[in-house]
């Protein structure tokens, strides 16, 4: 979704819930809060050199592999 045309984002969050001004701004600076932070994370993140192969990954909490 475009969070920038305030009328689609002020209609899309209205269609979720009701919401006043002010939860609409707290909802938009959280949002963009959010956007930085997620790329700052994958700023942060290491390329892999190669395709994991995650048929050899443990399917389960307790470590064995059910495939």
């Amino acid at each position: 979704m475009d969070f920038t045309d305030d009328e689609k984002f002020v209609e899309k969050v209205r269609s979720i819930a009701p919401a006043t001004q002010q939860d609409i701004e707290q909802l938009r600076e959280l949002l963009k809060g959010l956007s930085i932070s997620t790329e700052l994370m994958e700023s942060l993140i290491q390329p892999f050199g190669i395709e994991i192969d995650f048929s050899k990954m443990s399917s389960r909490v307790d470590g064995e592999n059910n495939g």
